[in-house]
Protein backbone atom coordinates (compact mmCIF):
# COMPACT_ATOMS: atom_id res chain seq x y z
CA UNK A 1 0.00 0.00 0.00
CA UNK A 2 3.07 2.54 0.66
CA UNK A 3 4.45 1.64 -2.55
CA UNK A 4 1.35 2.36 -4.21
CA UNK A 5 0.80 6.09 -2.42
CA UNK A 6 4.81 6.81 -3.27
CA UNK A 7 3.82 5.83 -6.75
CA UNK A 8 0.46 7.93 -6.58
CA UNK A 9 2.66 10.72 -5.02
CA UNK A 10 5.12 11.23 -7.36
CA UNK A 11 3.27 10.66 -10.43
CA UNK A 12 -0.37 11.81 -9.65
CA UNK A 13 0.54 15.43 -9.14
CA UNK A 14 -1.50 17.07 -11.98
CA UNK A 15 -5.16 17.01 -13.24
CA UNK A 16 -4.71 16.99 -16.84
CA UNK A 17 -5.42 14.38 -18.88
CA UNK A 18 -2.20 14.36 -21.26
CA UNK A 19 0.33 14.16 -18.76
CA UNK A 20 3.07 11.17 -20.00
CA UNK A 21 2.87 9.82 -16.49
CA UNK A 22 -0.82 8.45 -16.71
CA UNK A 23 0.44 6.03 -19.14
CA UNK A 24 2.06 4.48 -16.34
CA UNK A 25 -0.16 4.87 -13.26
CA UNK A 26 -3.29 4.40 -14.91
CA UNK A 27 -2.23 0.52 -15.97
CA UNK A 28 -0.58 0.08 -12.70
CA UNK A 29 -3.65 1.01 -10.77
CA UNK A 30 -5.49 -1.01 -12.78
CA UNK A 31 -3.22 -3.91 -11.97
CA UNK A 32 -3.41 -3.16 -8.09
CA UNK A 33 -7.15 -2.90 -8.46
CA UNK A 34 -7.35 -6.29 -9.68
CA UNK A 35 -4.74 -7.47 -7.46
CA UNK A 36 -6.69 -6.01 -4.34
CA UNK A 37 -10.27 -7.60 -5.66
CA UNK A 38 -8.85 -11.01 -5.64
CA UNK A 39 -8.07 -11.43 -2.47
CA UNK A 40 -10.91 -9.26 -0.92
CA UNK A 41 -13.91 -11.00 0.96
CA UNK A 42 -17.16 -9.39 1.79
CA UNK A 43 -16.58 -9.56 5.69
CA UNK A 44 -13.36 -6.92 4.92
CA UNK A 45 -15.88 -4.89 2.63
CA UNK A 46 -18.79 -5.39 4.71
CA UNK A 47 -18.26 -2.43 6.98
CA UNK A 48 -17.65 -0.07 4.83
CA UNK A 49 -20.66 -1.39 2.04
CA UNK A 50 -21.55 2.31 2.13
CA UNK A 51 -18.59 3.64 0.49
CA UNK A 52 -18.06 0.49 -1.80
CA UNK A 53 -21.95 0.93 -3.38
CA UNK A 54 -21.28 4.76 -3.70
CA UNK A 55 -18.25 3.99 -5.85
CA UNK A 56 -19.80 2.13 -7.80
CA UNK A 57 -22.70 4.30 -8.60
CA UNK A 58 -20.18 7.16 -9.36
CA UNK A 59 -18.43 4.36 -12.02
CA UNK A 60 -21.87 3.25 -13.44
CA UNK A 61 -23.03 6.54 -13.33
CA UNK A 62 -19.84 8.27 -15.56
CA UNK A 63 -20.06 4.85 -18.26
CA UNK A 64 -24.13 5.67 -18.55
CA UNK A 65 -22.66 8.74 -20.18
CA UNK A 66 -21.30 6.95 -23.19
CA UNK A 67 -23.96 4.63 -23.83
CA UNK A 68 -25.12 5.46 -27.55
CA UNK A 69 -29.02 6.61 -27.55
CA UNK A 70 -31.16 6.48 -30.96
CA UNK A 71 -31.10 9.62 -32.47
CA UNK A 72 -34.78 10.86 -31.71
CA UNK A 73 -33.80 10.64 -28.00
CA UNK A 74 -30.55 11.83 -28.36
CA UNK A 75 -31.79 15.20 -29.48
CA UNK A 76 -34.51 15.71 -27.54
CA UNK A 77 -32.03 15.90 -24.74
CA UNK A 78 -31.95 19.72 -23.92
CA UNK A 79 -28.54 21.60 -25.40
CA UNK A 80 -27.98 19.10 -28.19
CA UNK A 81 -29.18 21.47 -30.95
CA UNK A 82 -26.23 22.84 -32.40
CA UNK A 83 -24.95 19.21 -32.34
CA UNK A 84 -27.97 18.23 -34.13
CA UNK A 85 -27.78 21.39 -36.36
CA UNK A 86 -24.32 19.92 -37.57
CA UNK A 87 -25.06 16.94 -38.54
CA UNK A 88 -27.79 17.99 -40.40
CA UNK A 89 -25.73 20.40 -42.09
CA UNK A 90 -22.85 17.89 -42.58
CA UNK A 91 -25.40 15.39 -44.10
CA UNK A 92 -24.31 12.48 -41.51
CA UNK A 93 -28.14 11.50 -40.95
CA UNK A 94 -29.64 9.38 -37.86
CA UNK A 95 -26.64 8.99 -35.76
CA UNK A 96 -26.55 7.30 -32.52
CA UNK A 97 -24.72 9.26 -29.30
CA UNK A 98 -24.05 9.05 -26.21
CA UNK A 99 -25.08 11.37 -23.40
CA UNK A 100 -21.78 12.84 -23.31
CA UNK A 101 -21.11 15.85 -25.91
CA UNK A 102 -17.38 15.02 -25.42
CA UNK A 103 -17.24 11.34 -25.69
CA UNK A 104 -13.03 11.25 -25.85
CA UNK A 105 -13.02 14.01 -22.38
CA UNK A 106 -15.49 11.13 -20.73
CA UNK A 107 -14.39 8.17 -21.55
CA UNK A 108 -10.71 9.98 -19.67
CA UNK A 109 -12.95 10.48 -16.54
CA UNK A 110 -14.11 7.03 -16.31
CA UNK A 111 -10.74 5.48 -16.78
CA UNK A 112 -9.49 8.40 -14.32
CA UNK A 113 -11.52 6.63 -11.66
CA UNK A 114 -9.29 3.60 -11.62
CA UNK A 115 -6.76 5.58 -9.31
CA UNK A 116 -9.77 5.86 -6.49
CA UNK A 117 -10.90 2.70 -6.89
CA UNK A 118 -7.27 1.14 -6.56
CA UNK A 119 -6.79 2.68 -3.54
CA UNK A 120 -10.24 1.96 -1.80
CA UNK A 121 -9.71 -1.87 -2.77
CA UNK A 122 -6.12 -1.56 -1.05
CA UNK A 123 -8.20 0.17 2.17
CA UNK A 124 -10.53 -2.59 2.91
CA UNK A 125 -7.91 -5.05 2.70
CA UNK A 126 -5.87 -3.00 5.77
CA UNK A 127 -6.38 -4.00 8.96
CA UNK A 128 -7.23 -1.23 11.13
CA UNK A 129 -3.13 -1.37 12.43
CA UNK A 130 -2.38 -0.69 9.17
CA UNK A 131 -4.73 2.13 8.58
CA UNK A 132 -3.23 3.80 11.19
CA UNK A 133 0.11 3.15 9.95
CA UNK A 134 -0.54 5.06 6.54
CA UNK A 135 -0.98 8.66 8.58
CA UNK A 136 3.46 8.92 9.49
CA UNK A 137 3.47 7.94 5.60
CA UNK A 138 1.41 10.22 4.59
CA UNK A 139 2.97 13.18 6.58
CA UNK A 140 6.33 12.27 5.05
CA UNK A 141 5.15 12.23 2.08
CA UNK A 142 3.25 15.58 2.42
CA UNK A 143 6.44 17.17 4.27
CA UNK A 144 9.16 16.03 1.01
CA UNK A 145 6.43 17.86 -1.79
CA UNK A 146 6.67 21.05 0.81
CA UNK A 147 10.78 20.48 0.84
CA UNK A 148 10.29 20.19 -2.89
CA UNK A 149 8.50 23.05 -3.20
CA UNK A 150 11.16 25.15 -1.50
CA UNK A 151 13.72 24.08 -2.94
CA UNK A 152 11.70 25.22 -6.73
CA UNK A 153 11.29 28.34 -5.46
CA UNK A 154 14.92 28.71 -4.19
CA UNK A 155 16.12 27.65 -7.75
CA UNK A 156 15.46 29.07 -11.01
CA UNK A 157 11.98 29.76 -11.98
CA UNK A 158 11.99 27.14 -14.86
CA UNK A 159 14.28 24.57 -13.34
CA UNK A 160 14.60 20.89 -13.30
CA UNK A 161 12.55 20.04 -9.97
CA UNK A 162 8.85 20.84 -11.40
CA UNK A 163 7.88 17.75 -12.74
CA UNK A 164 5.10 18.96 -15.00
CA UNK A 165 5.15 20.56 -18.13
CA UNK A 166 2.31 22.83 -17.50
CA UNK A 167 2.85 24.24 -14.17
CA UNK A 168 2.90 27.66 -11.69
CA UNK A 169 6.99 27.81 -12.61
CA UNK A 170 7.95 30.39 -9.99
CA UNK A 171 5.53 29.04 -7.60
CA UNK A 172 6.15 26.44 -4.65
CA UNK A 173 4.39 23.81 -5.92
CA UNK A 174 6.30 20.61 -4.88
CA UNK A 175 4.74 17.08 -6.55
CA UNK A 176 2.14 18.54 -8.10
CA UNK A 177 1.45 20.69 -11.21
CA UNK A 178 -0.80 23.65 -9.18
CA UNK A 179 0.49 25.91 -6.22
CA UNK A 180 -2.78 25.17 -5.04
CA UNK A 181 -2.97 21.61 -4.74
CA UNK A 182 0.04 21.60 -3.12
CA UNK A 183 -0.75 24.28 -0.28
CA UNK A 184 -4.15 22.21 0.26
CA UNK A 185 -2.24 18.86 0.70
CA UNK A 186 0.22 20.62 2.91
CA UNK A 187 -2.66 22.11 5.24
CA UNK A 188 -4.44 18.73 5.74
CA UNK A 189 -1.12 17.79 7.49
CA UNK A 190 -1.92 19.60 10.10
CA UNK A 191 -4.48 17.57 11.87
CA UNK A 192 -2.77 14.67 10.75
CA UNK A 193 0.51 15.59 12.63
CA UNK A 194 -2.36 16.34 15.93
CA UNK A 195 -3.60 12.41 16.07
CA UNK A 196 0.05 11.41 14.69
CA UNK A 197 1.19 13.00 18.37
CA UNK A 198 -1.94 11.91 20.14
CA UNK A 199 -1.97 7.94 19.53
CA UNK A 200 -0.69 5.08 19.91
CA UNK A 201 1.58 5.75 22.27
CA UNK A 202 3.27 3.31 25.32
CA UNK A 203 5.53 5.91 27.17
CA UNK A 204 6.25 9.57 27.79
CA UNK A 205 9.83 9.27 26.31
CA UNK A 206 7.99 8.23 23.16
CA UNK A 207 5.18 11.11 23.46
CA UNK A 208 7.76 13.99 23.69
CA UNK A 209 9.28 12.18 20.83
CA UNK A 210 6.47 12.57 18.58
CA UNK A 211 5.05 16.08 20.01
CA UNK A 212 8.81 17.67 19.14
CA UNK A 213 8.40 15.81 15.35
CA UNK A 214 4.91 17.18 15.47
CA UNK A 215 5.68 20.65 16.31
CA UNK A 216 8.78 20.79 14.40
CA UNK A 217 6.96 19.93 11.49
CA UNK A 218 3.64 21.83 11.74
CA UNK A 219 5.86 25.12 12.25
CA UNK A 220 7.73 24.16 9.53
CA UNK A 221 4.37 24.21 7.33
CA UNK A 222 2.93 27.59 7.76
CA UNK A 223 6.27 29.34 5.62
CA UNK A 224 5.79 26.23 3.13
CA UNK A 225 2.28 27.43 2.79
CA UNK A 226 2.75 30.97 2.59
CA UNK A 227 5.36 30.13 0.05
CA UNK A 228 3.13 28.70 -2.11
CA UNK A 229 1.24 31.55 -2.68
CA UNK A 230 -1.79 30.00 -2.47
CA UNK A 231 -5.10 31.68 -0.94
CA UNK A 232 -7.44 28.89 -1.07
CA UNK A 233 -4.54 27.44 0.24
CA UNK A 234 -4.21 29.71 3.63
CA UNK A 235 -7.82 29.50 3.82
CA UNK A 236 -8.00 25.79 4.02
CA UNK A 237 -4.34 26.06 6.34
CA UNK A 238 -6.25 28.06 9.19
CA UNK A 239 -8.86 25.57 9.56
CA UNK A 240 -6.58 22.59 9.23
CA UNK A 241 -4.56 24.30 12.28
CA UNK A 242 -8.41 24.59 14.12
CA UNK A 243 -8.74 20.98 13.52
CA UNK A 244 -5.20 20.09 15.06
CA UNK A 245 -5.97 21.66 18.03
CA UNK A 246 -9.59 20.11 17.98
CA UNK A 247 -8.18 16.96 17.40
CA UNK A 248 -5.34 16.78 19.76
CA UNK A 249 -5.57 15.04 23.30
CA UNK A 250 -3.31 13.81 25.93
CA UNK A 251 -1.82 10.69 25.54
CA UNK A 252 -2.12 8.13 27.96
CA UNK A 253 0.40 5.92 28.69
CA UNK A 254 0.10 1.77 29.42
CA UNK A 255 4.12 1.75 30.38
CA UNK A 256 5.92 3.61 33.18
CA UNK A 257 8.61 5.95 31.81
CA UNK A 258 12.11 4.67 32.09
CA UNK A 259 14.28 7.14 33.42
CA UNK A 260 13.00 10.19 35.53
CA UNK A 261 11.24 12.84 33.73
CA UNK A 262 12.55 16.39 34.64
CA UNK A 263 9.61 19.30 33.65
CA UNK A 264 12.29 21.20 32.43
CA UNK A 265 14.67 20.01 29.09
CA UNK A 266 16.65 22.51 27.17
CA UNK A 267 16.81 20.09 24.54
CA UNK A 268 13.19 20.77 23.59
CA UNK A 269 14.08 24.99 23.41
CA UNK A 270 16.85 24.40 21.38
CA UNK A 271 14.75 22.02 19.23
CA UNK A 272 12.10 24.69 18.84
CA UNK A 273 14.43 27.24 18.38
CA UNK A 274 15.97 25.26 15.45
CA UNK A 275 12.71 24.52 13.64
CA UNK A 276 11.10 28.73 14.53
CA UNK A 277 15.23 29.40 12.77
CA UNK A 278 14.35 27.11 10.01
CA UNK A 279 10.71 28.47 9.13
CA UNK A 280 11.68 32.20 9.16
CA UNK A 281 15.02 31.31 6.94
CA UNK A 282 12.23 29.53 4.63
CA UNK A 283 10.22 32.78 4.53
CA UNK A 284 13.22 34.76 4.14
CA UNK A 285 14.90 32.79 1.03
CA UNK A 286 11.72 32.98 -0.80
CA UNK A 287 11.98 36.72 -1.31
CA UNK A 288 8.74 37.37 0.23
CA UNK A 289 7.18 36.42 -3.37
CA UNK A 290 4.25 34.38 -1.63
CA UNK A 291 3.33 36.85 0.39
CA UNK A 292 3.19 39.61 -2.26
CA UNK A 293 1.07 37.21 -3.96
CA UNK A 294 -1.28 36.66 -1.33
CA UNK A 295 -2.29 40.19 -1.06
CA UNK A 296 -1.56 41.43 -4.91
CA UNK A 297 -4.86 41.62 -6.84
CA UNK A 298 -5.18 38.50 -8.57
CA UNK A 299 -7.01 38.60 -11.98
CA UNK A 300 -7.04 34.80 -12.77
CA UNK A 301 -9.02 34.93 -9.28
CA UNK A 302 -11.14 37.70 -10.49
CA UNK A 303 -12.29 35.84 -13.67
CA UNK A 304 -12.78 33.08 -11.67
CA UNK A 305 -15.80 34.63 -9.66
CA UNK A 306 -16.94 36.38 -13.18
CA UNK A 307 -17.34 32.91 -14.68
CA UNK A 308 -19.98 31.78 -12.29
CA UNK A 309 -22.69 33.15 -12.91
CA UNK A 310 -22.24 32.80 -16.94
CA UNK A 311 -21.37 28.34 -15.78
CA UNK A 312 -24.60 28.41 -13.63
CA UNK A 313 -26.52 29.63 -16.22
CA UNK A 314 -25.34 27.09 -18.59
CA UNK A 315 -25.48 24.16 -16.26
CA UNK A 316 -29.40 25.63 -16.86
CA UNK A 317 -29.45 25.11 -20.02
CA UNK A 318 -27.99 21.19 -19.95
CA UNK A 319 -29.49 20.38 -16.73
CA UNK A 320 -30.81 18.01 -15.60
CA UNK A 321 -29.15 15.40 -18.05
CA UNK A 322 -25.51 17.71 -17.87
CA UNK A 323 -23.36 18.00 -20.65
CA UNK A 324 -21.81 15.01 -20.04
CA UNK A 325 -18.25 14.23 -17.21
CA UNK A 326 -15.27 16.04 -18.59
CA UNK A 327 -16.82 17.90 -21.43
CA UNK A 328 -16.45 20.94 -18.90
CA UNK A 329 -13.69 22.91 -21.38
CA UNK A 330 -15.24 21.80 -24.89
CA UNK A 331 -19.20 22.81 -24.04
CA UNK A 332 -18.04 26.19 -22.07
CA UNK A 333 -16.54 27.34 -24.97
CA UNK A 334 -19.70 27.16 -26.98
CA UNK A 335 -21.07 29.96 -25.12
CA UNK A 336 -18.70 31.60 -23.32
CA UNK A 337 -19.48 35.35 -23.12
CA UNK A 338 -17.42 37.61 -25.19
CA UNK A 339 -16.51 39.73 -22.48
CA UNK A 340 -14.12 36.95 -20.86
CA UNK A 341 -12.81 35.68 -23.67
CA UNK A 342 -8.63 35.94 -23.62
CA UNK A 343 -5.98 34.22 -25.22
CA UNK A 344 -5.93 31.47 -22.78
CA UNK A 345 -8.78 29.11 -21.97
CA UNK A 346 -10.46 28.30 -19.41
CA UNK A 347 -9.87 24.56 -18.18
CA UNK A 348 -12.09 24.11 -15.44
CA UNK A 349 -14.86 26.38 -13.54
CA UNK A 350 -12.62 26.17 -10.67
CA UNK A 351 -15.66 25.62 -8.61
CA UNK A 352 -16.12 21.50 -9.01
CA UNK A 353 -19.24 21.73 -6.90
CA UNK A 354 -20.94 23.89 -9.95
CA UNK A 355 -18.32 21.78 -12.61
CA UNK A 356 -20.57 19.10 -11.28
CA UNK A 357 -23.78 19.96 -11.74
CA UNK A 358 -22.80 21.44 -15.33
CA UNK A 359 -21.45 18.18 -16.43
CA UNK A 360 -23.26 15.58 -14.53
CA UNK A 361 -26.69 16.79 -14.07
CA UNK A 362 -28.99 15.66 -11.78
CA UNK A 363 -27.14 12.06 -11.20
CA UNK A 364 -24.34 13.84 -9.59
CA UNK A 365 -26.27 16.13 -7.67
CA UNK A 366 -28.22 13.24 -6.34
CA UNK A 367 -24.51 11.43 -5.81
CA UNK A 368 -23.38 14.44 -3.89
CA UNK A 369 -26.39 14.94 -1.29
CA UNK A 370 -25.90 11.08 -0.54
CA UNK A 371 -21.98 11.82 -0.39
CA UNK A 372 -23.23 15.29 1.97
CA UNK A 373 -25.61 13.15 4.01
CA UNK A 374 -23.96 10.39 4.70
CA UNK A 375 -20.70 12.79 5.90
CA UNK A 376 -23.18 14.88 8.09
CA UNK A 377 -24.66 11.63 9.91
CA UNK A 378 -21.30 9.82 10.50
CA UNK A 379 -19.33 12.90 11.93
CA UNK A 380 -22.03 13.63 14.26
CA UNK A 381 -21.75 9.69 15.46
CA UNK A 382 -17.97 9.92 15.56
CA UNK A 383 -17.75 13.22 17.37
CA UNK A 384 -21.22 12.82 19.82
CA UNK A 385 -19.85 9.25 21.00
CA UNK A 386 -17.63 8.80 23.80
CA UNK A 387 -14.46 8.12 22.86
CA UNK A 388 -14.02 4.64 24.59
CA UNK A 389 -11.87 3.29 21.71
CA UNK A 390 -9.82 6.87 21.61
CA UNK A 391 -7.20 6.09 18.97
CA UNK A 392 -10.32 4.79 16.42
CA UNK A 393 -12.85 7.78 17.18
CA UNK A 394 -9.59 9.94 16.59
CA UNK A 395 -8.56 8.56 13.78
CA UNK A 396 -12.14 8.59 12.15
CA UNK A 397 -12.17 12.24 13.23
CA UNK A 398 -9.64 13.06 11.44
CA UNK A 399 -10.73 11.54 8.30
CA UNK A 400 -13.77 13.43 8.60
CA UNK A 401 -12.26 16.37 9.13
CA UNK A 402 -9.92 15.97 5.59
CA UNK A 403 -12.71 15.23 3.73
CA UNK A 404 -13.86 18.80 4.83
CA UNK A 405 -11.04 20.89 3.97
CA UNK A 406 -10.89 19.14 0.86
CA UNK A 407 -14.94 19.77 -0.34
CA UNK A 408 -13.81 23.55 1.05
CA UNK A 409 -10.89 23.69 -1.08
CA UNK A 410 -12.87 22.73 -3.92
CA UNK A 411 -15.44 25.49 -4.17
CA UNK A 412 -12.69 27.30 -5.25
CA UNK A 413 -10.44 25.00 -7.40
CA UNK A 414 -10.92 21.29 -8.48
CA UNK A 415 -7.89 18.82 -5.98
CA UNK A 416 -10.18 16.43 -6.38
CA UNK A 417 -9.35 15.97 -10.21
CA UNK A 418 -5.59 15.59 -9.05
CA UNK A 419 -4.98 11.25 -8.59
CA UNK A 420 -3.53 11.88 -5.45
CA UNK A 421 -5.86 13.85 -4.02
CA UNK A 422 -8.13 11.45 -5.37
CA UNK A 423 -6.39 8.59 -3.02
CA UNK A 424 -6.16 11.23 0.14
CA UNK A 425 -9.98 11.52 -0.08
CA UNK A 426 -10.60 8.01 -0.57
CA UNK A 427 -8.46 6.94 2.71
CA UNK A 428 -9.81 9.72 5.05
CA UNK A 429 -13.30 8.49 4.01
CA UNK A 430 -12.12 4.77 5.15
CA UNK A 431 -11.00 6.28 8.26
CA UNK A 432 -14.13 7.72 8.93
CA UNK A 433 -15.89 5.20 8.46
CA UNK A 434 -13.77 2.47 10.24
CA UNK A 435 -13.98 5.19 13.36
CA UNK A 436 -17.79 4.74 13.39
CA UNK A 437 -17.61 0.93 13.05
CA UNK A 438 -15.15 0.40 15.47
CA UNK A 439 -17.33 2.14 17.98
CA UNK A 440 -19.80 -0.04 16.96
CA UNK A 441 -18.04 -2.67 17.37
CA UNK A 442 -17.61 -2.31 20.65
CA UNK A 443 -21.23 -1.81 21.70
CA UNK A 444 -21.99 -5.11 19.94
CA UNK A 445 -19.35 -6.48 21.96
CA UNK A 446 -20.55 -4.96 25.74
CA UNK A 447 -24.55 -5.51 24.31
CA UNK A 448 -23.15 -9.58 23.65
CA UNK A 449 -21.45 -9.90 26.91
CA UNK A 450 -24.26 -8.66 29.01
CA UNK A 451 -26.53 -10.68 28.09
CA UNK A 452 -24.08 -13.58 28.71
CA UNK A 453 -23.87 -12.48 32.29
Amino acid sequence: MVIYLLLLALMGGGARSDIQSLVILRPVSAAVLGYALWGLTWDRAKPFRFLVFFAIAVVLLVALHLVPLPPAIWMSLPGREIAADVDRVAGLGSVWRPISLTPFQTRNALYSLVVPLAVLALMLRLTREQRFALIPALILSGLFSGFIGLLQVLGPNDGPLYLYRITNYGSAVGLFANRNHQAVMLACLFPMLAVYASTGLQTIERSRFRAILAIGAGVFLVPLILVAGSRAGLIVGLFGLTAAAVLYRRPHFTKPAKRKVHRFNPNYIIAGVAVFGIGALTFIMSRAEALDRLLARDDTEDLRFAMWPSILEMAGKYFPIGSGFGTFVEVYQIDEPLQLLDQSYVNHAHNDWLEMIFTGGVGAVLLAALAIAAWIRFTLILFKMESRNGRDMMVGKLGALIIFMLALASIGDYPLRVPSLMGLIVIAAIWMRGGWSADQAIDAASKKKGGAD
